[in-house]
This record gives C-alpha cells, structure tokens and sequence, in this order.
C-alpha cells in the first residue's frame, strides 16, 4: 500500500470514528448496533450513518477481503434507503392538515 493511499484511508477513518484508525473491528460493531436500531426509527439519518459505516469498513485494507466486499456492496442499499425515508418523510409532511 502506497504511502499516500494509507494516508488518505487513515484520514476518511479517523473521521467517521474515533478508534477505528487503531481498532477497524469497532466500525463494524458500531455498524452492527445501529443496524439493531433501525427498525425502531427507520430515520433517514441512521440509515446515511449505517452507509457511512459500511462505506469505512469497506474500504479498510486490514480487514478481510470477504468483509470489505460485503460492506462495500451494502453501502449502496443503504444509501437508497435514507433516500426512500427522506421521501417518506416529506410526503407525510405534505399530508399534515393545518
């Protein structure tokens, strides 16, 4: 790995969390927790943050080629499912009667 590809890995990863730069096993345990949530919110918001965490796990060299293909591969299903909740949320706006 160039110095230049870990460089800019480590910077998306200290970004999304604040040990996964030195510990990449909590991005997923996160991922897995807030994946816990979301049947209970169904919030557009979670769903951008499970993204983003898949998004992380993905792109981390250190962690198994089998995982980082799964992660990258959900990173698009939970991308459309923030958007179907934005647009669930403004069309439920629409219908609120003043």
């Amino acid at each position: 790995m160039s110095a230049q590809t870990s460089a800019g890995w480590r910077s998306a990863a200290v970004t999304e969390g604040p040990e996964y730069d030195t510990d990449p096993e909590l991005a997923l345990a996160a991922a897995l927790q807030l994946l816990s949530r979301f049947p209970a919110r169904r919030s557009p918001a979670l769903a951008h943050a499970i993204a983003s965490h898949f998004r992380v796990i993905g792109s981390d060299p250190r962690l198994s080629a089998c995982l980082r293909e799964c992660a990258a591969r959900l990173v698009q299903d939970w991308e459309a499912y923030a958007v179907l909740g934005e647009a669930d949320d403004v069309s439920q706006g629409s219908r609120v009667l003043h």
